[in-house]
């Protein structure tokens, strides 16, 4: 057991690099399963999380060149996990969507392991799990802005 409040936030972040370094390998394992490269699996997961996108989007939110970003979408159509369509309001632009389907399989394949987070859960009272939440909602934003600041 940590000591001082120094060893409790060294612990924090410790945890926080082994539980970054687990969700790597697992997302890794999900997409090998669906025939993805983890690149691959995290567009569709960013994709799944914020709705369509157009190529720019994707590009600034995955951290990845105009071009790159092109072939990624090339890929994943290939593959039949997305698809383009016409942006509503500026033909000009387009938008990439997730099929359908795709939410299911990876779903699928995640479910075993979001049983035991949500057996795991039982374990908590309300208020831990709203600091639980709060707290990672919090690293979450944090990195995204570290990334950010990275790109730039």
């Amino acid at each position: 057991m940590a000591n001082s409040r120094d060893e409790l936030v060294d612990q924090v972040l410790a945890a926080g690099r082994r539980l970054a370094a687990a969700a790597v390998r697992l997302h890794s394992a999900v997409a090998d399963k669906q025939g993805l490269s983890p690149v691959e699996e995290k567009a569709l997961e960013l994709l799944e999380n914020s709705g369509a996108l157009t190529p720019g989007e994707l590009s600034q939110r995955c951290g990845l060149a105009p071009a790159s970003i092109t072939g990624l979408i090339n890929r994943l159509e290939q593959k039949g996990f997305a698809r383009r369509s016409p942006h509503p309001q500026d033909r000009r632009r387009l938008l990439v969507h997730v099929h359908r389907d795709r939410q299911r399989g990876a779903d699928a394949l995640l479910k075993d392991y979001l049983d035991t987070v949500v057996r795991l859960c039982a374990d908590y009272d309300d208020e831990k799990l709203r600091t639980i939440a709060e707290f990672t909602e919090e690293i979450a934003r944090r990195q995204r802005e570290a990334a950010e600041r990275l790109s730039r």
